[in-house]
């Protein structure tokens, strides 16, 4: 059985999708978090769950995200049909087939037998109109409602016994967040749910509408100076947690641990080794998962906290506060989700920006995104600015990202005007209601991405520190040597050290460095430390403003070869994307050799 999973964005879809299957899907308290399809096989059933990306209508304007789930719902609209997503012979209205979808997305491979619509229970008035919707497509049905438990808590009362006579489905009440009432809706799966009986267009049927004062919260944080200054006070205490006070005591003491136990016994066991080996294992391998774990309790800290403002509702505030400043660069507030996610990974973030409803929007997002500091550049400022400025640590770190942040707003602001591909889409938003964060949801994220980082970042790593490793114990004609200054890799660094003198770091490490940023920005580290092999040496080979300079080159270039291809596909322009790989380079280089010229003058 094939079972379309279909929904208002933020009424838990993903959750229920996690529930029923056992996946770990990303689920969050804000809309836009599914942005394309995910399939799996329910749990004890002969059954195939795809969860489609929220939308609130078959002919909305929505963005590409909500164009897929119109037109994977209409594929399985029947022969004859007369629904208002429907031309009478069972194929989609061309009004919602000719939306903007990514043209090598996934497709469902037969017609669902079954859509399980799931609504949100604490606002039926406008969860239900998708559903009237859905009911006109003849096709077999189980309406879910869901987030009962929050209905209880805001003294909300449904009947859906009454609600289940009144549209002539099966109701059946969950809660999706702690797995209330899973064994009903499984049973109502087995049975194959209900073909709805036809009702004229736009007929719904009489039930009460639910409307609540603004928590008192949202007075303050709604309001555009005040808002604007809680989230600045914050993301400073999220920075400060992060990089210059637990989070620094914990890697510090990582880095200590891994040194102790790992690779100091390490190497005492491998003195009488052939010193080939000894290095390879030392030097190419254990200090570049030293390096990788070094920084997983700041990955994990970063990600924590964001997790829980997720849940927890505000950051969805800060997407409608966000509006009038995205505004005045060419986006709206939906862009600050996409934004947010960028400084994650840059590759999701650029396949959320399909939430966006303008493609114009979409590309100017795309073209902001690359200067935000993805988690893969967090071992290089930890790396430097442990060595370089052990005593401001969270405020290097900072003014990294918000120099990125401004940098990128500056580009947008003067390519704002140069291409016009039509108006700009409305800024339309749903808030989610404020709900305290469920620990487990937090745990999960958190082993998710901090997973998802040492899977990335550790194969990465290690794959390049043993090639590094090499290219610096190998001659240009494979023949072993202990001295680096005869090696491949510094022969190729030595050509391209030249280009980089005026910016302070004109070494071949550093240029090596930067290539195989290129890979992948977690390989910046294991090559300095390779080159240099402690952070003692690594700090004679930099000044505190030359180390900047090239923290600042490493924000700025362009970011590895995955989030390129995901550019490209995404915005669907190879000359776009070689735009944004040139004006990165040349900015990074113009405001690097600057900060350096400025800095010698002091």
């Amino acid at each position: 059985m094939n079972i379309l999973l279909v929904g208002n964005p933020n009424c838990g879809k993903t959750t229920l999708f996690n529930r029923l299957t056992g996946a770990r899907a990303r689920v969050s308290n804000r809309m836009g978090v599914t942005v394309d399809l995910a399939s799996r096989r329910v749990r004890g059933l002969d059954a195939v769950l795809t969860d489609l990306p929220g939308l609130y209508s078959l002919r909305g304007s929505g963005g590409a995200d909500e164009g897929l789930a119109a037109v994977q719902i209409l594929r399985g609209c029947q022969r004859g049909c007369q629904g208002e997503g429907c031309q009478g012979d069972g194929s989609p209205d061309t009004a919602v087939s000719e939306r903007t979808v990514p043209a090598d997305t996934d497709t469902l491979d037969q017609k669902p037998e079954l859509i399980l619509n799931i609504v949100d229970a604490t606002n039926l008035g406008r969860n239900l109109r998708l559903t009237t919707q859905l009911m006109e497509l003849g096709l077999p049905m189980i309406l879910t409602l869901n987030m009962m438990d929050e209905c209880k808590a805001k003294g909300i009362v449904i009947d859906p016994a009454a609600l289940q006579a009144a549209l002539g489905l099966p109701v059946v009440p969950i809660s999706a967040r702690f797995g209330q009432g899973i064994p009903e809706l499984l049973a109502q799966i087995r049975a194959g749910g209900t073909v709805p009986r036809p009702m004229r267009r736009g007929q719904a049927p009489a039930l009460p509408l639910y409307r609540e004062a603004a928590p008192k919260p949202d007075r303050i944080l709604e309001r555009p100076v005040l808002g604007l200054l809680v989230f600045a006070a914050v993301m400073g205490l999220v920075f400060t947690l992060t990089f210059d006070t637990l989070g620094a005591w914990l890697s510090d003491g990582m880095g200590a641990l891994m040194e102790h136990w790992l690779i100091g016994p390490t190497a005492l066991r491998l003195a009488r080794a052939p010193a080939w080996l000894s290095g390879l294992l030392v030097d190419g391998l254990l200090r570049g998962i030293a390096g990788v774990l070094a920084f997983l309790p700041q990955v994990a800290l970063l990600f924590g906290q964001l997790t829980i403002l997720e849940d927890a509702g505000y950051l969805s505030r800060v997407s409608f506060l966000m509006d009038g400043l995205l505004a005045k660069i060419g986006l709206n507030g939906k862009a600050f989700v996409p934004l947010l996610m960028g400084f994650g990974c840059t590759v999701p973030a650029l396949l959320a920006t399909r939430v966006m409803d303008c493609p114009r929007e979409r590309k100017r997002a795309a073209l902001l995104l690359p200067y935000l500091s993805c988690s893969a550049k967090l071992p290089v400022y930890g790396l430097l600015a442990r060595c370089f400025f052990p005593a401001h640590r969270g405020l290097v770190v900072l003014s990294l990202y918000a120099l990125g942040i401004a940098v990128g707003v500056l580009v947008l602001l003067v390519t704002k005007h140069i291409q016009k591909d039509g108006d700009d889409a409305p800024f339309l938003m749903e808030l989610p209601p404020y709900r305290r964060p469920a620990l487990k949801n937090a745990w999960i994220q958190i082993a998710d991405r901090t997973g998802h980082f040492l899977w990335r970042a550790g194969t990465v790593i290690l794959l390049m520190s043993v090639l590094i490793w090499a290219t610096l114990h190998f001659t240009p004609r494979l023949i072993y040597t202990e001295q680096m200054q005869t090696s491949l890799a510094h022969a190729l660094g030595e050509r391209l050290a030249p280009l980089l003198k005026p910016l302070g770091f004109g070494t071949a490490a550093a240029a090596v460095a930067l290539l195989t940023g290129l890979v992948a920005k977690e390989a910046v580290v294991a090559t300095l430390l390779l080159f240099y092999g402690t952070e003692a040496a690594l700090t004679q080979a930099f000044t505190p403003l030359s180390a900047y300079c090239f923290l600042v080159f490493v924000l700025l270039y362009p970011p590895c070869f995955a989030a390129l291809a995901t550019l490209r596909r995404e915005t669907r322009s190879f000359r776009f994307t070689l735009t944004v790989i040139f004006l990165q380079f040349m900015l990074a280089y113009g405001i690097a050799s600057l900060i350096q010229i400025i800095g010698n003058k002091q």
